[in-house]
């Protein structure tokens, strides 16, 4: 019976999901709240050859709550090469007022002079408007080590926010095709991204992380596919974090059987470097990766109940833990 009336068998499934969902977003033990997507994208554009035609703010609060996800951290975007990027304040006003939603401010360093996108960083953080700074090497022309950008760790610094920083492939504007033929939306005749690839590798990160041990950096999408690089720079700063986004292009053909197992591979030896289990985060590079595919690596990793908690959320509040719980 359920609300007076008999309950039909047809029935039974939706009610049975609704109240998992409903459970799992509770929290599951003493110091671990919520599910965490530390990194996530949002667009009000239609999308094309993504396994989603969508991915506005509607879209994603449906997602949060068919997977029990409890905060998304969206990432500002500035990228000057493709003269497209949703940048702080547009992206600050969209989520304005929904605690599922958070966010990673950016900045442009293309241009020489810092002291304008820095100012405003600098206000953003004062008033408690960002969780991080996510930086953009290759995309735009950052050479993380360049003492050029000290200013933007010692801002993180002062104000205790991790540093994001997009490390291994480089997304392209136009089909391999168009390149190979130098048919470049932009009008060049050579991609300005194929000469800056060097810039995202993850070995660009260790001396950064070096220099501002206060400063904890999340290399984003385990490097991908300088995998190998990323343990080096890991082992060398224990400051370095890295998450599990973006790691194929769900729905293409991109994520093979193969292709997935050696993902899942390469996260059980991250998960094994010194402090490991407590430095990959969960996240999707939503959407890019979907939120399905990127549970069900995790649960291919075989992890212990306390440990997949880990991953999904409570190293994420330990890095953040005021606005991981706002």
């Amino acid at each position: 019976m359920f609300g007076g009336k008999p309950l039909g068998i047809d029935k039974i499934p939706k009610i049975i999901i609704i109240i998992s969902l409903l459970f799992y977003n509770k929290p599951l033990k003493k110091g671990f709240k919520m599910i965490i997507d530390l990194h996530a994208h949002t667009s009000n554009h239609e999308l094309w050859n993504l396994h989603t035609r969508l991915a506005n703010l509607d879209t994603l609060r449906a997602l949060a709550q068919k997977f029990g996800i409890g905060k998304i951290f969206l990432m500002a975007t500035y990228f000057p090469l493709k003269k497209s990027g949703l940048h702080n304040l547009e992206l600050l006003e969209r989520i304005k007022g929904d605690k599922l939603f958070d966010c990673f401010g950016s900045l442009n360093l293309e241009n020489t002079d810092l002291c304008p996108a820095l100012d405003e960083l600098r206000l953003l953080a004062e008033n408690n408007q960002i969780a991080g700074i996510k930086l953009y090497p290759g995309y735009q022309n950052i050479v993380l080590s360049d003492p050029k950008f000290d200013p933007v760790y010692n801002l993180a610094q002062e104000f205790k926010l991790p540093v994001a920083v997009h490390l291994g492939e480089l997304q392209y504007c136009c089909l391999k095709d168009k390149r190979e033929k130098g048919e470049l939306r932009c009008g060049r005749t050579q991609c300005l991204l194929d000469k800056r690839t060097e810039l995202s590798r993850p070995q660009q990160l260790s001396d950064a992380a070096w220099n501002f041990p206060g400063v904890n950096f999340i290399a984003c999408h385990l490097g991908n596919p300088y995998f190998s690089e990323l343990h080096a720079a890991m082992n060398f700063c224990p400051n370095i974090y890295s998450d599990i986004s973006g790691q194929f292009v769900s729905g293409t053909a991109e994520d093979t059987p193969a292709y997935r197992a050696r993902i899942i591979e390469e996260i059980q030896l991250f998960l094994k470097l010194p402090g490991g289990m407590e430095r990959v985060l969960f996240g999707t590079d939503f959407p890019i990766q979907s939120y399905q595919d990127t549970f069900d690596i995790v649960k291919a990793l075989n992890l212990s109940t306390d440990r997949e908690k880990m991953l999904l959320g409570g190293n994420a509040l330990k890095l953040m833990p005021r606005k991981g719980q706002s």
